[in-house]
């Protein structure tokens, strides 16, 4: 009886080969980052200590908690909008199939490809360090950080749709603009509503992160409370962080079905 290959020849032999790259890459990494699982193991009798001492809560702090979670929802959505604006303009002179230079298109993605590589934390600590502490400088950190992603989103998007849209517009005289607002846009605005919303999600946990070097909001709060050595204020304020996520991850998905709803009707 003839057998049939169901596999390519030599799978075998990459998959062996992959693994033991994989393995290799894994025992490197622990080693370079000196992994002490023997300290780990040696620690973890403190954790019920300190679980013990968390499992209270401060009622008191909720009304400060609350108002300051409402000021680092302001400032993520006040980063998302503008942020919005710019990266649209951006993504679609950056984007391959509508860019009016691929030079240009070139260079808008090399250059936030160089502001996404630099953490947001650390782009806040640079701002401070030029600005001082405040809303304006969390504002400018997180801004640069969401432009960075939103451009690439968007761009692969914009580029998903191919050409033939665009060289069908061309055919018929259709300017740049007119193709962007006209054919590009309504095919990409579904695509880019979801990038928003998971973007709004990451700019509300990046308020949160920047609040803990001084920017302000709920992360400030939480700093404060943990330099206090304040384990009820501390665990209070973490279940109302991880409440509003809660709220805001269910809030985002329910108007990503909305929309995908209202595009199918």
């Amino acid at each position: 009886m003839e057998r049939i290959r169901v596999t390519s020849k030599g799978s075998a032999v990459k998959s062996i080969l992959t693994a033991f790259i994989l393995v290799t890459v894994f025992i490197g990494s622990i080693k370079l980052v000196n992994l002490d699982v023997q300290k780990f193991f040696e620690r973890l009798e403190n954790v019920p200590a300190v679980i013990g001492r968390m499992m209270v809560i401060d009622l008191s702090v909720i009304p400060n908690a609350l108002l300051a979670c409402l000021t680092s929802l302001s400032l993520a959505f006040l980063t998302l909008v503008v942020s919005v604006i710019i990266a649209m303009l951006l993504s679609f002179l950056a984007a391959r199939n509508i860019t009016p230079s691929n030079y240009l298109a070139n260079f808008i993605k090399a250059f936030f490809a160089v502001i996404r590589s630099v953490p947001g934390l650390v782009w806040g600590l640079m701002v401070i360090a030029s600005l001082g502490f405040g809303y304006t400088s969390g504002f400018i950190a997180m801004l640069l950080s969401s432009i960075g992603y939103l451009i690439k989103l968007f761009t692969g998007s914009i580029e998903e749709v191919g050409t033939d849209i665009v060289e069908a517009m061309r055919s018929t005289g259709a300017s740049w603009f007119n193709i962007v607002f006209h054919g590009l846009i309504p095919l990409c605005i579904t695509s880019f509503f979801g990038w928003i919303t998971v973007r709004f999600e990451g700019d509300v946990a990046e308020s949160i992160g920047l609040g803990i070097i001084g920017v302000g909001g709920i992360g400030l709060l939480l700093t404060k409370a943990i330099g206090a050595y304040d384990y009820a204020q501390t665990t209070t304020i973490l279940i109302v962080i991880c409440l509003l996520m809660l709220v805001l991850e269910f809030s985002m998905t329910k108007l990503k079905t909305m929309v995908k709803y209202g595009e199918s009707r």
